[in-house]
């Protein structure tokens, strides 16, 4: 395996059943983020956060149902796109975890392919936002 193709099969992400002691440290969630919404917002910074994290979690359950969808039909743009939203998102609301799975998973089908690994970069994205909703639920 060539190291151009190990770095777009999941570049920046290690599956929950691969990670090491460090990278299971990583914090799911970066509160900093949510004070930067807050400051950007300001009189109307705690509204606004919550009404936020309330989109994120209808949307993406959404469209994480046609990411699901789209990945059992092998249609691998329809994924890559979704992969590409979902992270821009999931980083803007500090979810580190979740943006770093589908940032994996964006890089992984980029070429409209699929690889030995994309199917378990899909249940990872999954498995994060699973793992993201308390915290967003609690923001929202």
């Amino acid at each position: 395996m060539t190291k151009i193709t190990r770095w777009r099969q999941g570049r920046g992400y290690t599956p929950p059943s691969r990670m090491t002691n460090e990278s299971a440290e990583t914090a799911p969630f970066d509160p900093v983020a949510i004070e930067k919404l807050r400051a950007v917002a300001g009189d109307q910074g705690e509204s606004f956060v919550k009404e936020m994290a309330q989109l994120f979690l209808d949307e993406t359950t959404k469209s994480l149902a046609e990411l699901g969808k789209a990945s059992d039909q092998g249609e691998w743009k329809v994924v890559t796109r979704a992969a590409h939203s979902l992270k821009s998102s999931a980083a803007t609301l500090g979810l580190l975890r979740l943006s770093s799975a589908c940032k994996a998973l964006e890089l992984d089908t980029k070429g409209a392919n699929a690889t030995p690994r994309t199917r378990e970069l899909v249940q990872a994205v999954l498995d994060e936002f699973e793992a993201a909703k308390p915290t967003l639920k609690s923001l929202s």
